[in-house]
């Protein structure tokens, strides 16, 4: 009501120049005498007349700052900020206001122009002490954490990832099929457990470290030698530059197959993040991750990736992504080495209150760079990977979510063509300790 009567006498009636009433002088006198609160009584006896002439709002602002009165201040320096942005001493006030009510992405906003502008030796100075609190702010600021408990059980038409075939003629093995034995597609129910968390805390204004892993424990009700389980580790940095963000992290991963050490990977990543509007996100990264197989040596290869994802918030709940990258992977032989490329596209929209619709799509294609050592012909595949689910919120932390999920493996070489359909019925609990 303050506010809006303060808008209706703007528009209502004329506005007067500051210098025009003769009770300025005296609240500055005050002022400088060290009593705001006679002040800004003197000065509020003209509110509804001079609001809306910087001087005048400056000074309200700075006598309600002076006495304890905060809140109107902030409210008096935006209101010059909107007739005068260029004028500092309002805008430093605002921030340290910002400060102290713990916003500091506000601060940083009003204090962004001042980057551009010429300031005298008092003014760099308070700006260097808000700098430093915002900086102070945010390092004491909790560890972020967010994370999930997630289960799942279904139906898996091909937990081998293999061919429809039992037997076949490989050249390199003779003229006679060879029989796959439990190679050969077969399928299973199918389930698993998984638990998950991403951590973030604050060490400087600009400046975070980060950190996510997860667990994953898969489970068959016959095929327990094609069970696998992992372990994910990425610890990391992000600066802020300017609207920009730079990353960094360390990434590591152990993959196993009937809790036996099928593959660790080793690497590490870098991002540039673009903010595009107020919504959307497009994101640049380079990634070199290196493969050890303990059991089979041959196979160890290296990764290098080069891509970039774009990600927008949509109306009414909804976000859509879209990716594509391509680089090489190159391993111990030639016939195990790659190029590779692909493209992502994903999105989800809201159906209801508590029901959420989500799709995502991948392409990838893999070329080989040599004749392969079974077929005596360059291999070439093209995967195609189609995913569905619903989230059904069931309360603040519970989800219940059924999935679908084809994978199409398109390959030169019979070994290695296939097809997998999986659908699962997840529940899920998510925290976050920022909220709770």
């Amino acid at each position: 009501m303050f506010a809006a009567a303060i808008v209706f006498q703007m528009c209502a009636s004329p506005v007067f120049a500051a210098g025009d009433s003769p009770s300025l002088d005296e609240a500055r006198r005050l002022l400088d005498e060290g009593r705001a609160e006679q002040s800004a009584a003197i000065l509020e006896r003209d509110l509804l007349e001079l609001a809306g002439n910087a001087d005048y709002d400056y000074l309200l602002g700075l006598a309600w700052y002076k006495s304890g009165q905060k809140a109107k201040a902030m409210f008096a320096f935006e209101r010059v900020l909107m007739v005068a942005p260029s004028n500092v001493d309002a805008r430093l006030k605002a921030a340290q206001i910002s400060v102290g009510r713990d916003d500091a992405a506000y601060a940083r906003d009003l204090l962004e122009p001042l980057s551009v502008q010429t300031l005298d030796a008092r003014q760099q100075q308070e700006l260097a002490q808000i700098r430093s609190a915002i900086s102070a702010a945010s390092s004491n600021k909790p560890l972020a954490v967010r994370g999930y408990l997630l289960g799942g059980i279904g139906w898996d038409d091909n937990v081998t990832s293999g061919p429809n075939q039992t037997a076949l003629l490989i050249p390199g093995l003779g003229p006679t099929a060879t029989a796959l034995g439990t190679a050969t597609r077969d399928k299973d129910m199918a389930g698993f457990a998984e638990a998950g968390a991403v951590m973030q805390q604050a060490v400087g204004e600009d400046t975070w470290l980060t950190g996510d892993g997860s667990l994953h424990q898969g489970f068959n009700r016959r095929r327990n030698d094609v069970t696998d389980s992992y372990a994910n580790l990425n610890l990391g940095v992000l600066e802020r530059s300017g609207g920009e963000y730079f990353g960094a992290a360390l990434m590591g991963q152990n993959y196993r197959i009937r809790n036996t050490t099928y593959r660790d990977t080793v690497g590490g990543r870098l991002n540039w993040v673009h903010p595009v509007g107020g919504e959307s996100l497009l994101t640049t990264y380079i990634q070199r991750l290196d493969f050890t197989y303990p059991l089979s040596s041959v196979d160890n290869a290296a990764r290098s990736i080069l891509g970039m994802m774009y990600e927008s918030a949509l109306g009414g709940g909804g976000a859509l992504q879209c990716g594509a990258y391509g680089g090489r992977e190159a391993a111990s032989s030639a016939h195990s080495s790659y190029r590779l490329s692909g493209a992502s596209l994903g999105g989800s929209t809201m159906l209801g209150k508590d029901i959420a619709l989500s799709a995502g799509a991948l392409y990838e294609r893999r070329n080989y760079d040599a004749v392969d050592a079974l077929y005596l012909y360059t291999r070439k595949d093209s995967a195609y990977s189609f995913g569905l689910a619903a989230d059904y919120q069931m309360g603040e932390r519970w989800h219940l979510i059924p999935r679908y999920t084809h994978t199409r493996n398109i390959s030169n070489m019979e070994l290695y063509d296939y097809t997998r359909n999986a659908f699962m019925l997840q529940l899920r609990w998510d925290f976050d300790n920022e909220k709770d």
